[in-house]
């Protein structure tokens, strides 16, 4: 099980690299616009978790999981359609979002303790 602070780590770093890796010339160009638009989706919901990444504790660690599947369902969806970008942006997307999934799948439901994730006491 990965607990939720290496999650939330996970949260800033992965999106960070998906859309560094996104400004590639090698890219075409509807995987640039997802790999931009996806991690912006992403961090956006991050900083609204109940969790040690989120600065506005809004939403629990299970609605977060969602949000990550949504997330990663559509680049697993986006590889088979978009036919007119290389064969390797498109297994790219795959690899990404079936990594998200599995990142998911082991990763704990259940949000820490509040007094462990009150910014103000650091």
């Amino acid at each position: 099980m990965i607990p939720t602070r290496r999650h939330a780590l996970a949260d800033h770093l992965l999106p960070a690299g998906i859309a560094a890796l996104s400004y590639s010339p090698r890219r075409g160009r509807g995987t640039r616009r997802i790999m931009r638009v996806g991690p912006l989706w992403h961090h956006g919901y991050t900083l609204l978790t109940r969790h040690e990444g989120g600065l506005v504790p809004a939403t629990g660690m299970r609605t977060h999981l969602a949000c990550d599947a949504l997330g990663a369902l559509t680049f697993v969806g986006a590889a088979p359609l978009l036919r007119e970008e290389p064969a390797r942006d498109r297994l790219l997307l795959a690899a990404l979002g079936l990594g998200e999934l599995v990142l998911i799948a082991a990763s704990d439901r259940h949000a820490p303790r509040p007094d462990i994730i009150d910014h103000r006491r650091r």
